[in-house]
């Protein structure tokens, strides 16, 4: 069995490819410990040769300049035979001496002789008769001795020092002459300058001569015993071209001098231009004193001298490598070969458990349904097959087969009422890009009722988004349906008959206890207390239970405006000062600031209540409770502090629960239903607010919530301007649409669900609407396909506003789609234009 280059891949990279990953990594370790070692036996080598050769090369040039020094010791003895000897005979000399082959870089020998000012015109007389007519000393200077180079052999154009010129005059080569002298010595200079003929760097090696062949002993009688000096020059190039052998192409020489304990300067370099970016493997510095001169010889390897040794490790790197890729490869395939054998005997096994794990999963699915007591119905698109279990058929009092299922068998079953708004609403389903649904639908029984089922499916869909296959559940609602009716008739009875008599018990009660009917006995003034007390407490109990079915099920209304902060506090504190009196405790403000809230007046009411009275009943007769308000981040946190025990660290996480009471002794005592809180929390957040409480232990406690400011300044009622509405369950988004239309010049109605929104449809008639297709009971498309389907509403413009793109390819007339997040130019532009083609 062949395996493509991905599974290759796969299996070289899985864990059982592990023992040959490790011969990999053994064998190229091994690899570099013996490149490494061989690297280093190679660079000690290397390091050795190069030792040698700066050794060999530092001390050709001490060899080159000693033989040159020979040859001023034979002239200082020509000297001594001759005395002063004539032009024809130092040429004879110096050209006997062959210069150029055998004092490799010597440019030319000379002598100059140490002449005093009365003998400067003698001397020229002379020279001009042997040498040239126009023979003269120079420069013009004003030592009283001159030492004028006057026997210059070879005389060419490119000599340093010319026939006449008086070495005496220059600074440097006088300090060098004098310090030859005193010491018999020779000494050499570096010179190039004014005065010369060469303007290059040479090099002058000066030997003194004394008159009587023999230097005196001290330094004093040298001076006064010194007849002259015989030099030669050199220029530095030429006088290291002997030594190339050692170090060209190996090693690049570089060679700086100073004189005494003066500066450096460079004087000789052969590196190329290309090398000086270049750091060199190895390098030497090495010192040396030559004539009074101190040179620093520099020398660096050259990439010739270092492949020399190391030219071998990429190959053996390479080689290396090749051997622990083959080790590798071989560890592999062996292994390939057991995960082959170990993979074919663990696929018998894994058929053998799929085998095993579909017959449980067919068990499972089975027992499951029957669990549920839900139908099973798939629908395939493209072979037209449709099938459905047998408690799908027994829902609607059908035996499985009794039917033949005709491509509109599910219309045949539809309610006739409900057909065509569901074959639109399917029709638009199969066109989107949905895959998971749900919906409610009636479908008639065989005897002729009305069964209401649930429908969920999931719809398969090819590369070019066409449905191939629906498949889901069918779930009966009657039982449910019959809950809602029986909780429905209950809440009716709630509202209807026990309100209706309590109102009486507690007004009742009320005009006795007030005192209407005569004085009563104090015995019996205490139960009578006692009654009305639990009378009003029955009352809140049915009002709250009330708001929290309104809640519950979507229902609750609310009527947003613009209010001011202060009336709002201020309408609170009058309206819980009698409860306050009642209990002995004092409602002081605390400070408001003058800003505009966006809520619903009876409902914020309804939480400070809760808030207030709360404070109150937790306050010891005397103390204070506190309400007030301060901004914080763009919005007004409204907060009412108490003077009681607080809330402890136990019970902290349940205060927002429905019927939740703290368990301190005498909180039972203290009346309440156990809801106020989980309602106020739930009208606050419904408001685009949130709601907290800050409880320092034995220190009381503050409840609060924080509301979104109103930046519109003016009426919210306009009147004689078109009415628009706004079906939007999110509070801030809900929000800012009424903002951004009021601003408009549009009065605005804002609901948060479908049957908020149908029953406001019914009632008032609108310019147009906006619609989210998210809804807590129920899809926004829902309502489309009803307003559509009504006479009055069918032409009603629609801004459809949702953050899902499935909704781009459903196209209806009046239905425009705007994604989230919206802005205000966007949305008044798309609401002209409808409004327009209306």
């Amino acid at each position: 069995m062949s395996l493509s280059p991905p599974s290759t891949i796969r299996q070289l990279l899985s864990r059982r490819n592990g023992i040959a990953w490790l011969v990999l990594l053994l064998s190229l370790l091994v690899q570099f410990i013996t490149l490494l070692h061989l690297h280093r036996n190679e660079s000690r080598a290397a390091s050795q040769q190069f030792d040698i050769l700066t050794v060999k090369a530092s001390e050709a040039i001490r060899h080159r300049l000693l033989s040159h020094e020979r040859a001023l010791h034979g002239a200082a003895g020509l000297l001594a035979a001759l005395g002063e000897p004539s032009q024809r005979q130092w040429r004879e000399y110096v050209r006997n001496l062959q210069l150029q082959s055998q004092y490799q870089g010597t440019r030319q020998l000379g002598y100059a002789p140490v002449i005093g000012a009365r003998d400067r015109a003698a001397h020229e007389a002379r020279m001009r008769s042997e040498l040239a007519a126009d023979y003269r000393v120079h420069p013009q200077s004003g030592h009283r001795v001159h030492i004028p180079a006057s026997h210059v052999e070879p005389l060419t154009k490119q000599a340093p020092v010319g026939p006449g010129y008086d070495m005496f005059s220059h600074d440097l080569l006088r300090r060098t002459m004098q310090r030859a002298a005193r010491e018999n010595e020779p000494r050499m200079v570096g010179t190039a300058g004014p005065g010369m003929q060469d303007e290059q760097p040479a090099l002058l090696l000066y030997l003194p001569v004394y008159h009587g062949g023999l230097a005196p002993d001290t330094s004093s009688q040298r001076l006064q015993a010194l007849r002259g000096f015989v030099y030669s020059s050199h220029h530095i190039d030429h006088l290291l071209q002997g030594i190339p052998d050692l170090i060209d192409h190996q090693l690049a020489l570089e060679i700086h001098t100073s004189q005494g304990d003066g500066p450096s300067s460079p004087l000789y370099s052969n590196r190329d231009e290309a090398s000086h970016d270049r750091a060199p493997r190895y390098s030497r510095q090495l010192p040396l004193d030559l004539y009074g001169q101190n040179w620093d010889l520099r020398l660096q390897s050259e990439p010739p001298f270092e492949k020399r040794f190391h030219s071998n490790e990429p190959l053996l790197a390479a080689l290396g490598i090749g051997l622990s890729l083959t080790l590798f490869f071989y560890a592999s395939s062996l292994g390939a070969r057991n995960n082959r054998a170990e993979h074919l005997e663990q696929m018998t096994e894994h058929i053998q458990r799929n085998k095993q794990a579909l017959r449980l999963s067919e068990e499972r699915l089975s027992l499951a349904l029957k669990g549920s007591n839900d139908g099973l119905w798939d629908l395939n698109l493209e072979v037209g097959t449709f099938y459905a279990s047998t408690r799908a058929w027994q829902m609607l009092g059908y035996r499985p087969g009794e039917l033949e299922p005709p491509p509109s068998l599910w219309q045949r079953l539809m309610e006739p009422d409900e057909r065509q708004q569901s074959k639109i609403r399917l029709a638009q389903l199969m066109s989107s890009n949905t895959e998971y649904f749900a919906t409610e639908q009636h479908l008639m029984h065989k005897s002729g009722m009305l069964v209401p089922v649930l429908l969920r499916g999931y719809i398969l869909r090819d590369q070019d988004n066409r449905p191939l296959r629906i498949s889901g559940t069918l779930m009966d609602l009657t039982e449910r349906k019959q809950s809602e009716r029986l909780k429905n008739e209950f809440i009716a009875t709630l509202n209807h008959e026990l309100r209706t008599p309590l109102a009486s018990i507690s007004g009742a009660l009320g005009l006795i206890n007030g005192g209407s009917l005569g004085p009563v006995p104090a015995t019996l003034q205490q139960m009578l207390d006692i009654a009305q007390r639990n009378s009003q407490r029955l009352g809140h109990l049915i009002d709250d239970l009330l708001d929290m079915d309104k809640i519950a099920a979507g229902k609750m209304v609310f009527d947003f405006h613009a209010q001011p902060l202060p009336r709002l506090l201020e309408d609170a504190l009058t309206s819980n000062q009698a409860y306050a009196t009642e209990h002995d405790v004092r409602l002081l403000p605390a400070g408001t600031p003058d800003v505009r809230l966006w809520v619903d007046y009876s409902r914020l009411q309804q939480v400070l209540g809760n808030f207030l009275s709360n404070a109150i009943k937790h306050t010891p007769p005397g103390k204070c409770v506190w309400i007030g308000a301060r901004l914080r981040d763009g919005h007004a946190r409204i907060e009412v502090e108490d003077q009681g025990p607080g809330i402890t660290q136990e019970f902290s996480p349940r205060v927002f629960e429905k019927f939740a009471q703290a368990g301190a002794p005498g909180n039972r005592n203290k009346g309440g239903t156990g809801l106020g809180l989980s309602i106020s929390k739930e009208l606050i957040e419904r408001m685009g607010g949130r709601i907290g409480f800050d409880s320092p232990a034995g220190l009381g406690a503050t409840f609060w919530c924080e509301l979104p400011l109103h930046q519109q300044n003016g009426n919210d009622h306009q009147p004689g301007s078109p009415r628009l509405l706004v079906v939007e369950d999110e509070p801030d988004t809900g929000r800012m649409l009424h903002i951004m239309l009021h601003e408009a010049g549009y009065t605005v109605d804002r609901v948060q669900n479908l049957g908020l929104a149908r029953e406001r449809l019914a009632q008032t008639t609108y310019k147009a609407m906006t619609l989210d297709m998210h809804l807590p009971d129920g899809s926004g498309q829902q309502l489309i396909e009803e307003i559509r389907g009504t006479p009055g509403t069918k032409a009603l413009p629609i801004i459809v506003i949702s953050a899902s793109h499935d909704a781009d390819r459903a196209e209806l007339p009046g239905v425009q789609w705007l994604h989230k997040p919206v802005f205000s130019a966007q949305l008044l532009n798309t609401l002209q234009q409808l409004v327009d083609k209306a």
